[in-house]
């Protein structure tokens, strides 16, 4: 069940947030490789426009590349990959390093999947700042993770 209190407190720290960038916080969700099970990211991409985040959702079956030009040309604030198709190490390895060629590693990622612990260290030693994981089921606790987040990245 939702809890109101916490969504309305996570929707006031996207207030000030958006007042510190003057403009409100994007989000770029996306569904690199083969994959095609979007349910989870659309979840996320209906509830992050629930807190105040602007959503940029790119679809099922974005190539890396895709993915790194829509995060640029959009000028988002943070990147949520959910991949279940088992290549995440390998996926976001190759955005992770699009990023960084591009000069934009500061763009914090988070990834959601179905990901064991050893690749969870694997994903979080090329920078990524969150894995999200079957035993993160509170849509409000992953709502509240990202927007801390972007506020330690930028306000």
């Amino acid at each position: 069940k939702t809890n109101n209190k916490e969504i309305s407190n996570i929707q006031n720290e996207i207030e000030q947030i958006t007042a510190k960038l003057k403009r409100r916080p994007k989000m770029l969700v996306g569904k690199p490789g083969l994959d095609g099970h979007s349910n989870g990211a659309e979840q996320i991409a209906v509830r992050a426009r629930d807190i105040g985040l602007e959503v940029v959702y790119d679809g099922i079956r974005s190539t890396p590349e895709q993915l790194v030009v829509a995060a640029i040309e959009e000028g988002v604030h943070i990147i949520g990959l959910s991949i279940l198709s088992g290549s995440h190490v390998h996926l976001v390895k190759i955005i992770m390093n699009l990023l960084k060629k591009n000069h934009y590693s500061k763009i914090p990622v988070v990834v959601g999947g179905i990901i064991p612990p050893t690749d969870e260290k694997k994903l979080k030693s090329f920078g990524v700042k969150k894995v999200f994981t079957p035993k993160d089921f509170r849509i409000e606790q992953i709502m509240q993770q990202i927007t801390s987040i972007i506020k330690e990245e930028y306000a």
